[in-house]
């Protein structure tokens, strides 16, 4: 069985799975959002401008805006407070992977996955370290692949 170890400058379909992949998607009534990065790191951003400048960045860019805002377990998405450990948070998250499968390219590396084992080796294991483990990302990942 293959292995696909999901990251940004690996090889096919793995670069295309990472979530600073250019799947431009529209999600909650806001066009033309460039990567799934830029719509997670725009969740540390309490104020609807600055989290609407950090949704239209690139991977690499809101990752970098996010890192230096930082966060606590509070995050939030047009102006409403989620719980990082809330089951609310959990499907936002979820809505917006799904918005995503309306972009071909993801769907196309999706596709490329099926049969192949998912891991994501540089995420973090606990939800208080980070707005999305590499346990949740992957498992929304087979979620969203069984539907191509």
């Amino acid at each position: 069985m293959r292995i696909i170890n999901i990251y940004s400058k690996g090889k096919y379909p793995a670069d295309a799975l990472s979530n600073f992949a250019p799947h431009t998607f529209d999600f909650d009534g806001i066009t033309d959002i460039p990567c799934m990065e830029a719509f997670l790191q725009s969740l540390k951003f309490e104020d609807v401008q600055e989290q609407q400048m950090v949704l239209r960045m690139s991977g690499k860019e809101a990752k970098q805006a996010g890192t230096i805002h930082g966060w606590n377990r509070v995050l939030y998405w047009k102006g409403r407070k989620f719980d990082r450990f809330s089951k609310e948070y959990l499907e936002l998250v979820e809505r917006a992977y799904r918005a995503m499968l309306r972009s071909e390219s993801f769907c196309k590396a999706l596709r490329a996955s099926k049969g192949c084992v998912l891991f994501h080796t540089i995420g973090k294991s606990f939800r208080k370290n980070t707005i999305l483990t590499w346990w949740e990302f992957v498992h929304l990942l087979y979620q969203m692949r069984k539907e191509v």
